[in-house]
C-alpha cells in the first residue's frame, strides 16, 4: 500500500567545507526523536488516532576554523524506519504536480506538513541559519508510493517512501543524495495528521519568500486524516534512523529512538469484517472457480478512530469444497526464493504456479494493488502440518508489493478445507478479493451434492478484534445441466485379451471407472472365464511385508496400472505397476497394485492396493477379489475416475483352448456401499486349428498282485504335448478282467468331509505337473458320496500352491466292470498327469482272471475316450500293460 507516515528526516546536503571535518558523521546524543503529538505538543498514545507526528535530530559538529561549530561530515543519505501499523494517506489531500512544485506553485490544499532545517553557509563564516518552509504532497514518479518535497532556498529536497516487503511492512522514508549547496546541521519535520485543520490555526511564518512570509489562509479541501496512528496495542514502538556521508559514503551510522509510552486504546476501536465464499458455478461435483471477498469497512472520519487492521484471517470452507486432484497436470510450485519472500527482491513464480488473481483496494492508493494467486512450494509432505498446500498472494501497484502466505489444512477424514492467513500487514485495506481460476484444471471442486453450502470464518484484528462471519451459496445442477438429483452408481466396465488367439498368451486389460455423477468407487471383485489364467510360475512371488509397503521388486513384476483421479474433463493420471504375490486374504496367490502417488509438486506417498487371486476348485477359474480403493489421501479426496489395469508380462497370460462364448464378469461396489453388475463379453477364436495328440497309458499289477479274484494297482498316465489343446473329457473303460469292488467303492466319505479335508478311506493318488505352477500338484484320491448318482464320484484332492479338486463320475456295469470318467477337466494345460491307485484293503479295482496269462493279457484293452476343450476328440483302445508277472512270465512274453 502507498502509506506514507509521519516522521521523515530530511535535509539537505553538502559537501564538505574548505577545511575538512575534524570527525567522522554521527548524531548529537539524545537529539533523535520521533513523537506523535497534538497541536499542543501533548503525545498521543491512542490506538486509530489521527496525531501529528515530528522527526527530529541533530548532527555532530565541531569548531571549525572560525570559530563556527559545523557538522563533522557532509550528510549525503538519509533513511528514517517507522513503526509498523503507522501509516499516511497521500490520498487525503490534493498532489503537487512536479512542474508547479519547482515553480513554487502548489495549491495550498497539497500542504501536509512543515520543514524547520538548520544550516549553515558552505564556506562556514556565517551565522548558523534557521529556515522554515511548507512541505508538500508531491505526485510521485512510478514506482514509488508516495512523494514530499520542500525547498529550502534554491536547494530541492524529496522524501520518498517505501514500504518494507522483507519485514513486517512497516514504511521508510529515504532522502538520497542531498544536494551539497549547504552543510545541515540539523531537522525538524512535522507531518500533519489533519493537514485541513491547520488552515485555519493563525498565520504560520516562513523564512522562505515562498509565501511572502506567511501562509494562514482557510484551505477549500475537506477535512480527512492524513496520518494514522498503529491499532496494534502493546509496549512502546522503536524509530530509527540511517545516514551516510559523501566522505564516507559506505559507512552507515544510526540511531534509534522508544517512547516512554506504548499505544493504548485498542478496546475503544470498531471492527467489522465479513467475509464471502461463493463457487462460481451452480453444478455439482465439478471443478470450479471460486472468488473470495473480504470486506474491512474504513473510516474517513478525522475525528472517529481508524478501523483496526486486520491480523489474521481463518475460513473454513463448505464440506464438498476439496482440493481437485485434476488441477495437477502441469502444476508447479512457487519456491519461497522465487516468490521472493520476506526479501525486497523482485517475485518470479513460474507461470504453471498461478492458481488464480488477487485484487486489493486500499484507502491509501489510488488504484488497487493486483497480482496473482500462487501455489506455493510444499515444504512438508504431511497435509496436517500446514506446511503441504500453501498459497502465495502477491500483489502490487503504485510502487508497493505485497507477499502474503496461507496455508491449507484439509480434514484427514473428510477433506473440508481450511484456510489460514496469519500475521498479515499492519496497512489497512477496504476489500480483499481472491479470484480462483475454473476451468477442467481448476485447484477446488464443488461439492458432489446439491443444496446450500455454508463458509465459517473468524478475522482478527491487530486491535484484539474477533470477528465471525459465515455465508453460504447453492449448488443446485447435476454435473451436466439438468437439476440435481441423488449420486447414482451405475459404473463402467470393460475386460479382455489383447489377442483372442485360443491358447495363445497376450496382454490382458480390465478398465472400469464412473462420471462426476456417480459415486465413489469402493471395491471390485472380478470373475475370469474359466481358462483364461496365468502363468504363475513366470515370475517371482513377492512376499507379504513387501507386498503390503508397494516395494516388491520388478521379478515379481507382471504389468501396469493407470488411475485418473479428480473431476471434470482432464483427470489426473498416475501410473502405477502390478504384482504378483503370494497368500493373500485366503486366496493362493494376490496382486500388490502400487501407484506413486506424485501430483504436480505433491509427493503423498505411495498408495498400495491389494486384491485377493481365488481359484476354483472344480474349474480353475480365477476370482480377483480387491480391497477398498482409497477415496482421500492426506485429506485430499482423490473422485478416483478410471482404473485400468493391464498384465502384459510376456508369456504369463494365457487364454483358454475352449472357443465357446464367456463372459469376464464384474461385481463393483461404491465407497458407500452400492453395488453394481457388469460383464464383458469374452471369446477366443481358432480352436480348430489347436493340435490335439494326448498319450494316457495304463498299467496294471505288482508283484502278488496280478492272479485271479484279487484287488490289484492301477496306474493311469497322461502326458500332454505343449501347445495342444486342453483336456475337457477323460473317459476309461477298463475291461472284464478288471472290475470294482463294490465294498470299497461303497464306503465312501461324504462331501462334506471330502471339502473340510476330513476323508480317511483314501484309495489313491495322484500328481499334475502344469507349466502355470513351479512344483507339481499332488494329493489323495477318495471315493466321495453324491447325493446326485448312486455309485460315489472318484475324487482327486491335488494340492499344492493351488486347490483342484478333480470329480471321476464311476460307473459299474452289471458285469461289473469299472468306467470312469473325468468329464469337468479345467482348462488349464497339464503336460503330465498321473493317477494311482491302490492294492489291498483299501483297493476298488480287482482281478476276474490271472493277469500273467497270455489269453489275458491279450484281452486286457481299455477303452479311452478323451476330448480337447477345442472339441476335438479322439477314441483309443489301449492296451493295458502288466506288470508283477515275474521271470518266467516275462520270458514266456
Amino acid at each position: 500500500m502507498k502509506p506514507l507516515v509521519a516522521l521523515l528526516v530530511v535535509l539537505a546536503a553538502a559537501l564538505a567545507a574548505a577545511s575538512p571535518a575534524a570527525a567522522d558523521l554521527g548524531f548529537e546524543p539524545g537529539s533523535f526523536s520521533a513523537r506523535l503529538h497534538d497541536a499542543a505538543g501533548v503525545e498521543v498514545t491512542q490506538a486509530g488516532a489521527h496525531p501529528d507526528a515530528t522527526v527530529e535530530f541533530m548532527l555532530r559538529s565541531t569548531l571549525n576554523a572560525n570559530g563556527r561549530r559545523v557538522p563533522d561530515e557532509s550528510l549525503k543519505d538519509v533513511a528514517v524506519e517507522l513503526p509498523a501499523g503507522l501509516v499516511g494517506n497521500p490520498q487525503s489531500t490534493p498532489r503537487c504536480l512536479h512542474g508547479a512544485f519547482m515553480q513554487r506553485a502548489c495549491d495550498r490544499g497539497a500542504m501536509v506538513g512543515i520543514e524547520t532545517m538548520w544550516t549553515m553557509a558552505i564556506q562556514g563564516a556565517g551565522p548558523l541559519s534557521e529556515t522554515t518552509v511548507p512541505v508538500w504532497n508531491l505526485v510521485p514518479p512510478e514506482g514509488v508510493v508516495a512523494r514530499f518535497g520542500f525547498q529550502v532556498a534554491s536547494v530541492i529536497v524529496t522524501i520518498d517512501m517505501r514500504v518494507r516487503s522483507d519485514g513486517d511492512y512497516n514504511l521508510v522514508a529515504d532522502i538520497s543524495k542531498l544536494s551539497s549547496l549547504l552543510q545541515i546541521y540539523g531537522s525538524k519535520l512535522t507531518l500533519w495528521g489533519v493537514p485541513a485543520d491547520h488552515n485555519g490555526e493563525g498565520p504560520i511564518a516562513f523564512t522562505d519568500e515562498y509565501f511572502d512570509g506567511t501562509y494562514g489562509a482557510p484551505g477549500a479541501e475537506p477535512r480527512r486524516p492524513f496520518l494514522t496512528s498503529p491499532t496494534k496495542c502493546g509496549p512502546p514502538l522503536t524509530t530509527t534512523i540511517s545516514a551516510t556521508s559523501w566522505q564516507q559514503p559506505d559507512r552507515v551510522v544510526t540511531d534509534a529512538y522508544t517512547p516512554a509510552e506504548g499505544i493504548t486504546g485498542c478496546d475503544q476501536l470498531d471492527f467489522a469484517p465479513s467475509l464471502d465464499l461463493r463457487s462460481q458455478s451452480l453444478r455439482a461435483g465439478v471443478p470450479a472457480p471460486y472468488e473470495v471477498t473480504l470486506e474491512v469497512p474504513q473510516s474517513d472520519d478525522p475525528d472517529a478512530l481508524a478501523t483496526p487492521t486486520v491480523k489474521d484471517v481463518s475460513v473454513t470452507l463448505p464440506e464438498g469444497v476439496a482440493v481437485s486432484p485434476s488441477s495437477a497436470g502441469g502444476l508447479v510450485g512457487c519456491s519461497d526464493a522465487q516468490a521472493a519472500l520476506r526479501s525486497l527482491d523482485e517475485p518470479a513464480c513460474p507461470a504453471a504456479s498461478k492458481i488464480g488473481t488477487v485484487e486489493i483496494e486500499t484507502p491509501l492508493l489510488a488504484g488497487p494493488l493486483t497480482g496473482s494467486i500462487f501455489l506455493g512450494t510444499p515444504k512438508s509432505m504431511e497435509a496436517q502440518s500446514g506446511e503441504m498446500l500453501r498459497t502465495l498472494l502477491i500483489a502490487s501497484g503504485e510502487g508497493v508489493t505485497v507477499k502474503l502466505e496461507g496455508k491449507i489444512t484439509p480434514d484427514p477424514l473428510t477433506g473440508r478445507l481450511r484456510a489460514v492467513f496469519a500475521d498479515n500487514p499492519q496497512l489497512p485495506f477496504s476489500l480483499l478479493t481472491l479470484r480462483f481460476q475454473g476451468g477442467p484444471r481448476a485447484p477446488l471442486t464443488n461439492p458432489q451434492r446439491c443444496g446450500t453450502h455454508t463458509t465459517s470464518a473468524t478475522i482478527a484484528s491487530w486491535g484484539g478484534q474477533s470477528v465471525g462471519s459465515d455465508s453460504s451459496f447453492d449448488i443446485t445442477r447435476n454435473t451436466g445441466i439438468g437439476p440435481c438429483a441423488p449420486l447414482g452408481f451405475t459404473p463402467s466396465f470393460g475386460a479382455g485379451m489383447a489377442s483372442a488367439a485360443a491358447g495363445g498368451s497376450s496382454a490382458f486389460s480390465l478398465t472400469f471407472g464412473r462420471d462426476d455423477a456417480q459415486q465413489d468407487l469402493g471395491d471390485l471383485t472380478v470373475e475370469l472365464p474359466p481358462g483364461l489364467t496365468g502363468v504363475i510360475a513366470s515370475a517371482d512371488l513377492c512376499q507379504e511385508a513387501a507386498a503390503a509397503a508397494g516395494s516388491c521388486s520388478e521379478r515379481s513384476r507382471i504389468g501396469s496400472a493407470a488411475v485418473a483421479a479428480g473431476p471434470g474433463a482432464s483427470p489426473f493420471q498416475l501410473p502405477g505397476r502390478v504384482y504378483v504375490t503370494g497368500p493373500y486374504k485366503g486366496g493362493p496367490f494376490g496382486l500388490s497394485i502400487v501407484v506413486p502417488a506424485v501430483a504436480g509438486p505433491f509427493d503423498l506417498g505411495t498408495v498400495v492396493v491389494r486384491a485377493a487371486i481365488e481359484l476354483d476348485r472344480r474349474t480353475a477359474a480365477l476370482r480377483i477379489v480387491s480391497d477398498p480403493l482409497p477415496t482421500i489421501l492426506q485429506g485430499i479426496p482423490l473422485r478416483i475416475r478410471t482404473v485400468q489395469v493391464t498384465i502384459d508380462k510376456p508369456g504369463f497370460m494365457l487364454n483358454p483352448t475352449s472357443c465357446g462364448e464367456q463372459r469376464i464378469a464384474g461385481t463393483l461396489r461404491s465407497a458407500v456401499g452400492a453395488a453394481a453388475s457388469a460383464a464383458a463379453r469374452f471369446q477366443v477364436g481358432g480352436c480348430a486349428a489347436l493340435p490335439y495328440t494326448p498319450r494316457l497309458g495304463l498299467q496294471v499289477g505288482e508283484r502278488g498282485r496280478t492272479k485271479r479274484g484279487i484287488t490289484t494297482p492301477l496306474n493311469a498316465t497322461l502326458r500332454m504335448p505343449a501347445g495342444n489343446a486342453n483336456n475337457r473329457v477323460v473317459s476309461v473303460n477298463l475291461p472284464r478282467t478288471l472290475n470294482a469292488r463294490l465294498n470299497v467303492i461303497q464306503d465312501a466319505c461324504t462331501l462334506a468331509q471330502f471339502e473340510a479335508g476330513s476323508c480317511t478311506k483314501q484309495v489313491g493318488t495322484a500328481v499334475a505337473v502344469t507349466p502355470l505352477l513351479r512344483d507339481p500338484l499332488r494329493g489323495p484320491v477318495y471315493f466321495v458320496r453324491n447325493p446326485e448318482r448312486r455309485i460315489p464320484d472318484m475324487m482327486v484332492a491335488l494340492r499344492g500352491q493351488v486347490a483342484i479338486d478333480l470329480v471321476g463320475k464311476v460307473t459299474i456295469a452289471r458285469d461289473l466292470t469299472l468306467r470312469t470318467e473325468f468329464d469337468t477337466i479345467p482348462d488349464v494345460p497339464i503336460t503330465l498327469f498321473r493317477l494311482s491307485l491302490v492294492a489291498g484293503r483299501r483297493g476298488p479295482v480287482g482281478t476276474t482272471a490271472d493277469l500273467c496269462q497270455r489269453s489275458t493279457r491279450r484281452r486286457l484293452d481299455a477303452d479311452l475316450t478323451l476330448r480337447a476343450q477345442s472339441g476335438r476328440a479322439r477314441r483309443v483302445r489301449q492296451r493295458i500293460s502288466v506288470v508283477g508277472c515275474g521271470r518266467a512270465a516275462a520270458a514266456k512274453r
